[in-house]
């Protein structure tokens, strides 16, 4: 779905636009933040579990004012929520912004989803995002689901079709669903160069940049 790469575009729209310092953490030992931002060659010693265990850990600086918290462990204990929401509301006086870049959203880690101010699916236009969605719906606090963002879309009519069920789906909520983000070459060259959809001026990027600044707006 680009969970990843959609977190850090979000991240450094945000940094961008409000100024403020914005930090990224994630519950996904993978930590594709840093290859999308052009930072995969950086060697790693502590990441998140640190943080919350001892207070200290690996913080590498993406961007101006746009920092990422790598996880090193296989997944974040549910033992450790408690430190985890210390640790959070510690950042919360530093930095202006803090993203989470979860778990794919059919097993989303429910600790983040607690702590988390709004949350931002994103997804493809099909059945499993569409039944995905409507799970959410009945479990989540809906005040919280801020936006579902529709990515690699192919244009083609089976994905229309789910899109409008998707449209259906959200109807009556206050939930913003954005324009499909289209499958692009310039963005695989973007992540290729480890840049992100703000540095550039290349204007075939222009539509998607669009669609993340109205993302923006409905977080701001």
């Amino acid at each position: 779905v680009g969970k990843s790469w959609i977190t850090l575009q979000l991240a450094h729209g945000l940094q961008h636009v409000t100024g403020k310092k914005v930090l990224i953490l994630t519950s996904d030992n993978q930590n594709n933040i840093l290859e999308y931002a052009g930072k995969e060659k950086i060697e790693l010693g502590s990441g998140l579990e640190s943080w919350i265990s001892k207070g200290s850990g690996d913080i590498v600086r993406l961007r101006d004012n746009l920092f990422f918290i790598p996880l090193k462990a296989s997944h974040i204990n549910s033992a450790s929520k408690d430190k985890l929401s210390k640790f959070i509301e510690n950042m919360k006086s530093e930095y202006g912004y803090i993203l989470i870049d979860s778990t794919p959203m059919i097993g989303i880690d429910q600790i983040f989803v607690d702590l988390a101010d709004k949350v931002i699916v994103p997804g493809f236009a099909d059945k499993v995002t569409i039944n995905s969605i409507t799970a959410m719906l009945e479990n989540i606090q809906l005040s919280k689901l801020s936006a579902v963002i529709i990515n690699k879309w192919g244009r083609t009519a089976k994905e229309k079709k789910y899109y409008k069920g998707l449209q259906d789906v959200l109807n009556g909520n206050d939930i913003f669903l954005t324009v499909p983000i289209s499958q692009c070459a310039t963005i695989g060259k973007l992540i290729d160069e480890g840049k992100t959809i703000w540095e550039t001026d290349n204007k075939k990027i222009k539509a998607t940049q669009e669609v993340f600044i109205s993302v923006l707006e409905a977080i701001l």
